[in-house]
């Protein structure tokens, strides 16, 4: 039976294709590629069509038949069936697949871009029919989109899809373009048919098209004109633009609906543009895209755009101009300059070199210094400028303000696309500098240029003063992955807050100084004497008379006291305990405001206990856990590093003085901490007994100058009326400190005189004085003078009674409360027992913990009561109340594990309540990890978690619907339901890091599970962390977790998990590891494993999983992952290439000219020879670089580039495999096929190239063969042809030598491989000690030597040869040149004679005389060279080649053997 009539099982790939096409998997939207390997057998080349037959014809109907009868394309491409050439089908074929879209109501878009038939030699009626088919879709279906593209219809063809349209009052068709379409313009009466036979149409789109007569100009003009619909013209390089430009829109008889205007590639618009933007009533965006006109007429359009232009928005784009452009860029941003309209022009510059940047480098510096006021939106790509950036002739700012603030300035966005590390530095440098003062710019855009963290330092520096930016975008760049994006735009969001109080001010007209106050903070160890040193600060030696001054106390909270220092300023004092129970506390109340902050670090080496000193590694350990703390609690400012000084105390019970040890961890810990915190070198006067004030006022006077300077240098401007009351208000505190809690009223009224006082009298009366007074409320707040608790009608104007007072001591009795509880009731449900651990505490609880601490307060001096105080707590975030329940959760009051073991001994218990109870055999598991990303010197607050839980529980109830039943709150995690999902975020014990996992949903792919996980619960969490709520100093990265971890919800600190970035580099490499393997290995092509097949090794988890464990990299990323190793392959990949061809492409054109010299020298030398060869012999230098086509084919069969082929059958094996695995598995990889079919073409160039390059290089070897005068018979035969002469340690011996009997010299032979000549490594030579015979011989040897490396010199071939090692240094090279420039007479006489040189022959003979007796043919030993034949005379014949080059070529195929 012929196997075309076996009917044997469909393969998957085409059951799976008619499974989809049928809707019964994953809905396909557009047409399958039918051209797939697994296809090829039913649908081949055009030419093969007549053997589809049988059991074939049958399956190739049916997938066709599938494709006419599926309900879900969208998108009709013919380019996706076939690459474009739709006549692969036949006509009844083609009707089959088209009878589907009719009276189609989910199609939306139609693209005709195909082969024309021509090209194909297909008669023009098919053309017709099938146009005739798409004319019926029209009529009948909801196409709102029609493109046609390249494809040159008939006319007929157009009047057959106008068919379609005419008549047709339901038209669905909304946009119309066509690129280069029409055959002849007599298609344009039908173009302009559908025009107007389209009542909905919006969008016209002309492009690539050529000259016409004036009547079809006309009749298009005409349509545009009746057009009502239209709003949007696009014209793309049409020769005959101006002239319909004109006729349509222009005068009192034109279109009058056209909004949108796009002209690109378009010349001679001067006269026509500017008739059109003074007379058309409905334009109002005009975009012009590398149109060409004079300088006069730029200035002439920018003067309508200023006087006479309808249009409020205009986009100009120049790509890569010329220098004579520039003056048409100057002239149209200073004519359409001016002082009384708002700017509309957007002008986008792109700069291939660096000349040309400092152009546009200097125009922006004219915008931004408002002496050019056209431009609303300015972008500048200089994306391809890579590597080292110097700007050229410039001092060392390329970018000044010359004295301006920038006020004037009314640029609105700007866009940056920077390339060059050193170029962004540079500039943006700069940059931040001149916006210090802009009050216009509120939209930044770094997209993918290159950014790096001192760029990051200056950027945050500049959010410290520049209040007007409301938008950064980082997108595609180091910091969006990072999670520096995070802080930038949580920056700005708390800009955008305190723009609003400082606009209040400078509206009301304030005047303003420097900052006044600050803030300190003594942090460090229990009982290491801080409060002793605050006190000492503040009171001086008044406070140890105190009666309580003997007694020893811990701070509970945070105690908080002012510093005064006459009008230098004021420092409040932040003495934070040093107990764990009060972190989460400090958390929640550390300050979030833009300002800048001093800590003092106290330590005590001195253990009370034992009475003896602590041990050193206690210090290390102490700070570097409070650095940590500093440095994640606190915003990023720019390079205003939190300053941070380390403190000595107890030196009354110090043994030793000395603090080197101190010093030395404090050194080690500077360089750790470097990007985080300004850690001070420890000094004397930081060993302090806190209870002297001797001692204590040096640092104190120290602490001062710190102040002094960071305040007057590092401080935004602030009213003088706000220091004013912040001294008055920590006046009254000291003075009042029984009524620290104040209602609004009664702050406003406190306010009021002195609002009085400093506001101008112009604005004293029509001032809003409330506004003012919200203002005065949030700076205060701000730099904490006073607490202002939202959704609160009260104010606490002393910090110290909340920190300390309330919080510090409530927490304390919540500790010592829970404690009596576990002992007291300890016979209790054990659920309550662990519920109370977890956070939560029943409403009974609660009432009795708030009651014990209101009997605590002094009777008569009760502030607040019960409602408030639950107000006060809820609203710092220290306690949740549970909505519909009788629980509160307030983990603030629950202890801190004490040790490891207990921590991991609760998180069992705790992993135990979590479980995957809706889970199945097919279930798919997901998990991400956020973390730290410098786990060294960050981590999460003790709040993060808690806090975030309860913004997460608040948002998913009120926002995404979710049940409160289904939401699991617990000490450590979270868990819900979400979009199907079950979705647990579980904190990790070191608080480095936030887990998510996830059961997918059965119902929905992995896939888009991943993407929904990403965006409701990990970038919320990431944001969050980023606000003053959370942990502002740190910045997040992303893991992922080994999918079986999550599966088993193994404990966090046991998981694995590695960082994404880390993962895709891994991949990266992976990937290029192949790519480089597929030339070297040409017998492992069909063991080659799949390309994206990287796998990651889990290591074994003991007590879990018992045994090591593989996980491929694609299936633990996701799709824009993936894609993006894709990508960057890709352009590694096509950069390698691209740099191949230009070095190819280089030596080529060396060559060439090496080729001419030699040429020259042989007319010098053999002028009686007729048969020389001129330069007419070669080709052209400059078109050596363009293979023809023929070159490019890929069925070349040249034996030398049997290495090329080789790639070339790997990749067609590559993507074979590929589209084998990607079809109906993974649709992501799915356009590596495309990548490697652009591979594909610049590899066969590249072929072209060694083709010619090859050839060539044996033309040369040939022609330098007879300048050295080798006779044709010593040509051929077996003798090695390439010697040279060293010294006895192997240095050259110079022409200009002298060489003398007894001198010890070594003979050298090269290796003469046909892919180029080069000295062997490591050859020893053969030692030889000259005689008075032997000094002649070798003196010729030498010259021989000589003439062979200044002809590959000459060519360029001494990096292709390998001979870069062997030439002696140039000037010594080009002294011995000379001696070159002509052979002596007797040897012209021998050749003129016969044909070869007397002296020569001589040596040459010497030479075999001197090595066959001693080698007797074995050159192995001492030369280290084979002798091979090649496949190919012109390769050489014979010849002597070295181990490596004879393995290659037997392994690529161009060798017989040896």
């Amino acid at each position: 039976m012929d196997s075309a009539d076996e009917e044997p099982e469909l393969p998957f790939a085409v059951q799976d294709l008619i499974w989809r096409l049928e809707g019964k998997g994953e809905p396909m939207t557009r047409l399958p590629y039918l051209r797939q390997p697994e296809l090829r057998e039913y649908f081949p080349e055009r030419a093969s069509l007549s053997t589809i037959t049988g059991w074939r014809s049958k399956v190739r109907l049916r997938v066709l038949e599938a494709i006419g009868n599926c309900n879900t394309l969208t998108h009709l491409d013919v380019d996706d069936i076939f690459h474009g050439d739709i006549w692969m089908l036949t006509a009844s074929e083609r009707e089959v697949v088209l009878r589907g879209f009719m009276s189609s109501t989910v199609i939306k878009e139609i693209r005709l871009y195909f082969s024309s038939r021509r090209e194909v030699e297909m008669p023009i009626s098919d053309e017709e029919s099938f146009c005739l088919l798409i004319g019926r879709i029209l009529n009948s279906s909801s196409v709102q989109v029609l493109k046609i593209q390249f494809c040159k219809l008939s006319a007929r063809s157009f009047l057959n899809l106008a068919s379609g349209l005419r008549g047709n009052s339901d038209s669905k068709l909304q946009c119309l373009e066509l690129f280069d379409a029409w055959e002849d313009s007599s298609a344009v009466k039908h173009v302009a048919d559908m025009i107007n036979s389209a009542p909905r149409l919006e969008t016209l789109t002309l492009s690539n098209m050529g000259a016409m007569e004036e009547e079809y100009v006309g009749i298009l003009s005409q349509a545009l004109i009746e057009s009502t619909s239209l709003k949007q013209l696009w014209l793309d390089q049409v020769e005959w633009g101006a002239a319909l430009l004109l006729k349509a829109l222009a005068g009192d008889d034109g279109n009058r609906s056209i909004e949108r205007l796009r002209l690109e590639n378009m010349y001679r618009l001067g006269g026509s543009l500017r008739e059109v933007l003074t007379s058309s009533p409905s334009l109002k965006e005009v975009r012009l895209w590398c149109v060409e006109m004079s300088p006069e007429e730029w200035h002439q359009l920018g003067e309508v755009i200023r006087d006479q232009a309808r249009a409020t928005y205009f986009t100009v784009q120049f790509l890569s101009f010329e220098w004579f452009e520039w003056e048409s860029i100057e002239a149209l941003a200073c004519a359409a300059s001016s002082e009384v309209k708002d700017p509309v022009v957007e002008l986008a510059l792109n700069h291939p070199n660096e000349d040309k940047l400092m152009l546009s480098v200097n125009l922006l510096g004219r915008v931004l210094r408002g002496e050019i006021k056209s431009l609303k939106s300015f972008t500048i790509w200089a994306g391809s400028m890579k590597g080292t950036w110097i700007p050229p002739n410039q001092p060392e700012s390329i970018l000044s303000m010359n004295g301006k603030t920038g006020e004037t300035s009314v640029l609105k966005r700007l866009d940056l696309l920077l390339g060059s590390n050193d170029l962004c530095k540079v500039l943006l440098k700069d940059l931040f500098l001149c916006l210090r003062g802009n009050t216009s710019l509120i939209h930044l855009d770094f997209t993918k240029s290159k950014l790096d963290e001192e760029t990051f330092r200056d950027l945050m520096e500049l959010l410290q003063v520049n209040l007007t930016l409301r938008e950064i975008d980082v997108s595609s760049t180091s910091w969006a992955r990072d999670g520096k994006a995070a802080l930038i735009d949580e920056a700005v969001k708390q800009n955008q807050k305190r723009a609003v109080y400082m606009s209040v001010f400078r509206e009301a007209k304030l005047t303003f100084g420097d900052a006044k106050a600050g803030r300190l903070f003594i942090c460090g160890s229990p009982l290491a004497g801080k409060t002793q040193l605050r006190q000492t600060l503040v009171h001086g030696k008044k406070w140890l008379k105190k009666p309580w001054a003997k007694f020893k106390r811990r701070t509970e909270g945070m105690e908080v006291e002012f510093l005064q220092n006459n009008d230098k300023g004021q420092i409040s004092i932040w003495d934070l305990a040093g107990q764990e129970i009060f972190r989460t506390l400090q958390s929640v109340l550390f300050p979030q405001s833009s300002n800048f902050c001093v800590f003092l670090f106290v330590y005590s080496s001195f253990c009370q206990k034992t009475s003896l000193n602590k041990p050193e590694a206690c210090f290390e350990r102490e700070l570097e856990e409070w650095l940590s703390f500093i440095a994640s609690s606190t915003r990023v400012i720019g390079h205003n590093l939190p300053q941070v000084l380390v403190v000595i105390s107890h030196k009354d019970k110090a043994i030793d003085n000395s603090l080197s040890w101190a010093k030395f961890i404090v050194n080690k810990l500077t360089k750790r901490f470097a990007k985080f915190v300004d850690l001070h070198p420890i000094q004397e006067c930081f060993h302090v007994d806190a209870r002297k004030n001797k001692q204590v006022i040096t640092l104190k006077n120290h602490i001062f100058e710190i102040f002094e300077k960071l305040l007057k240098k590092k401080s935004p401007l602030v009213p003088h009326l706000c220091s004013q009351l912040s001294s008055f208000l920590v006046k009254n505190t000291k003075d009042n400190r029984s009524c620290p809690l104040w209602s609004s009223q009664k702050f406003c009224n406190f306010c009021a005189p002195h609002l009085t006082q400093f506001l101008p009298s112009s604005s004293a009366q029509a001032f809003d004085h409330s506004s003012i007074q919200k203002s005065i409320t949030s700076y205060l707040n701000d730099v904490g003078t006073i607490i202002s608790i939202p959704y609160l009608d009260h104010i606490i104007v002393d910090p110290n009674w909340l920190t300390h007072t309330l919080l510090g001591e409530l927490v304390a009795l919540g500790q010592h409360f829970q404690a009596q509880e576990s002992q007291s009731f300890d016979k209790r449900i054990s659920s309550d027992s662990y519920a109370s651990k977890d956070g939560f505490v029943s409403e009974r609880d609660f009432d009795r913990l708030i009651e014990e601490f209101l009997k605590k307060q002094p009777h008569g001096k009760r502030l607040l009561n019960r409602e408030l105080l639950e107000n006060i707590l809820i609203n710092l975030d220290l306690c949740f109340k549970v909505e519909d329940t009788s629980q509160y959760f307030i983990p603030s009051f629950i202890p801190e594990h004490s040790s490891t073991e207990v921590q991991k001994s609760q998180e069992l218990a705790h992993v135990e309540s979590m479980a995957w109870d809706s889970r199945v055999e097919t279930s798919k598991f997901f998990g991400i990890r956020i973390q730290c990303q410098d786990r060294r010197t960050m981590s999460l607050t003790a709040a993060f978690f808690p806090c975030f839980q309860m913004f997460m529980r608040r948002k998913l109830i009120s926002e995404m619907g979710v049940p409160k039943e289904t939401i699991t709150c617990s000490r450590h995690y979270l868990g819900f339901f979400l979009d199907g999902h079950k979705i647990y975020i579980e904190q990790g014990t070191s608080r480095n890091y936030v887990d998510v996992l996830m059961l997918c949903s059965d119902h929905k792919s992995r896939e888009l599970a991943i993407k929904y996980v990403m965006k409701h619960i990990v970038q919320q969490l990431i944001s969050f962390c980023a606000s003053t709520k959370g942990c502002p100093g740190v910045a997040l990265v992303l893991a992922v977790i080994q999918t079986r971890c999550v599966e088993m919800l193994i404990p966090s600190h046991l998981r694995g998990a590695i960082l994404i970035e880390k993962l895709k580099s891994n991949f990266i490499r992976d990937i290029k590891d192949k790519l480089e393997d597929i030339q070297a290995d040409k017998y492992n092509l069909m063991k080659e494993e799949e390309l994206f097949s990287y796998e990651h090794i889990w290591p074994l988890i003991q007590g879990h999983i018992t045994q090591v464990t593989f996980e491929r990299a694609r299936e633990l990323l996701w799709e824009s992952e993936v894609e993006a190793v894709v990508n960057e392959i890709r352009q590694k990949q096509m950069q390698q290439l691209e740099s191949f061809e230009e070095d190819l492409s280089e030596q080529l054109a060396s060559l060439f000219e090496g080729l001419n010299e030699v040429n020259k020298d042989l007319i010098h030398s053999y002028l009686e020879n007729e048969n020389l060869v001129t330069n007419a012999d070669f080709p052209d230098v400059k078109d050596s670089n363009q293979p023809s086509s023929s070159c490019l084919s890929r069925v070349s069969t040249s034996v030398e580039n049997l290495d090329t082929r080789l790639v070339l059958e790997k990749m067609d094996q590559v993507e074979k495999n590929l589209a084998q695995k990607v079809d109906g598995v993974d649709e992501r990889l799915r356009s590596m096929q495309s990548i490697l079919q652009r591979l594909e073409m610049k590899v066969e160039q590249i072929l072209s190239l060694q083709k010619e390059l090859q050839s060539t290089r044996s033309d040369f070897m040939s022609k330098v063969d007879r300048i050295l005068e080798y006779s044709q018979t010593f040509q051929h035969s077996t003798t090695p042809k390439r010697p040279y002469i060293t010294n006895n340690v192997g240095i050259f011996y110079r022409m200009s030598a002298t060489l003398h009997t007894g001198t010890t010299v070594r003979l050298h032979l090269m290796c003469e491989s046909a892919t180029g000549f080069h000295p062997v490594k490591d050859q020893e030579g053969l030692k030889i000690r000259l005689d008075w015979k032997d000094c002649g011989w070798i003196q010729k040897t030498i010259e021989i030597s000589f003439k062979f490396m200044y002809y590959a010199v000459k060519a360029g071939l001494d990096v292709t040869f390998g001979l870069g090692q062997a030439i002696p240094e140039w000037e010594d090279l080009k002294s011995d040149i000379v001696k070159l420039d002509g052979i002596s007479d007797r040897d012209r006489s021998a050749v003129s004679k016969v044909g070869e040189s007397k002296e020569l022959r001589e040596a040459w003979s010497r030479i075999q005389q001197t090595l066959a007796p001693q080698l007797r043919d074995s050159y192995s030993a001492t030369f280290k060279l084979y002798q091979v034949k090649y496949v190919r005379q012109e390769l050489g014949g014979h010849a002597w080649v070295c181990e490596e080059c004879m393995n290659e070529g037997l392994r690529t195929g161009i060798l017989l053997g040896i």
